[in-house]
């Protein structure tokens, strides 16, 4: 009888050991805190294309996005910048906050800008916050298109797997794909709590669902999707993909593909993030009452 039992033994220890959806969740949530920790300050160059694509109805048998070429038109432009992911702390809890520094714009150089954001982030100050911010705005003016955005941060999607946050949000298995050559669980979640993670800058709700592609033996996210719809009529998904970045020992976002579509007109853009460097310091920057 013994050799039978050591067989079962072996057999036991051999099996992959089955896990279930919270544990997935909590190895999940215990990866992105560790990952805001290690991810504090980066900063790396922004490669954005973005178009503009006005449709209009076409004649019977063409669809709305007029593929038959009736009434559409596209413009296009492409921004080279400096981009830093920083973590920033208001009153009600800690959020990322992106800002982009344009330094070419359509392969023309923009001037007088003197790598703005790696002097700040080297030698802040006590307004630091607002030198940052007004670099955002000032370079939010390069883009096309009739809508703001504030919404297309490449770890925004993180927000909802912080180990505090969980609850707020509804998540379920939808299945399993392989990723970079990774396993992954592929987790669908929709915002339940209010106020929401999101809202706009006057404060109201900006209610997201969205997918994450999970590593279940780690908690590595390896893509992200986003769904924030902040406008009636607007339909908006961000789709983020990471890779291993050697020299940081991290995975970062490597790119970031976003649509914003209403009914005559879409608004796409495809970032894609290179030359990744860490700058240590010390500040805490410190934002603004109120909503993103």
């Amino acid at each position: 009888m013994i050799i039978p039992v050591l067989a079962l033994m072996v057999a036991l220890l051999l099996e992959p050991q089955r896990v279930d959806l919270d544990t997935v969740l909590a190895r999940a949530g215990r990866y992105v805190e560790q990952y805001q920790r290690e991810f504090s300050l980066l900063i790396s160059r922004e490669d954005y294309l973005q178009e503009v694509t006005s449709m209009n109805e076409g004649p019977a048998g063409s669809d709305r996005w007029g593929l038959a070429g009736v009434g559409s038109s596209t413009e296009g432009r492409r921004l080279i910048s400096e981009f830093a992911l920083v973590r920033v702390q208001d009153d009600r809890r800690s959020l990322w906050l992106a800002f982009r520094d344009v330094f070419e714009v359509d392969g023309r150089p923009v001037h007088n800008r003197g790598e703005r954001l790696e002097r700040l982030f080297r030698a802040p100050s006590a307004n630091a916050f607002a030198q940052a911010e007004a670099i955002a705005m000032e370079s939010a003016r390069y883009n096309i298109g009739d809508l703001v955005r504030t919404v297309n941060v490449p770890t925004l999607a993180l927000e909802f797997l912080e180990p505090a946050n969980q609850k707020r949000s509804n998540f379920r298995k939808r299945g399993e794909e392989t990723v970079q050559g990774v396993r992954t669980w592929t987790v669908a979640f929709e915002e339940r709590a209010r106020p929401t993670l999101i809202q706009t800058t006057d404060s109201h709700d900006v209610v997201a669902k969205g997918v994450v592609w999970i590593d279940p033996d780690t908690g590595r996210i390896v893509r992200t999707q986003l769904d924030p719809q902040a406008q009636k009529g607007l339909k908006t998904r961000i789709t983020v993909s990471y890779a291993p970045e050697e020299r940081l020992g991290l995975w970062v976002p490597v790119e970031m593909k976003e649509i914003y579509e209403r009914e005559s007109r879409q608004i796409g853009g495809t970032a894609k993030y290179s030359d990744f460097r860490r700058f240590e310091t010390d500040v805490k920057f410190k934002g603004p009452k109120g909503g993103v």
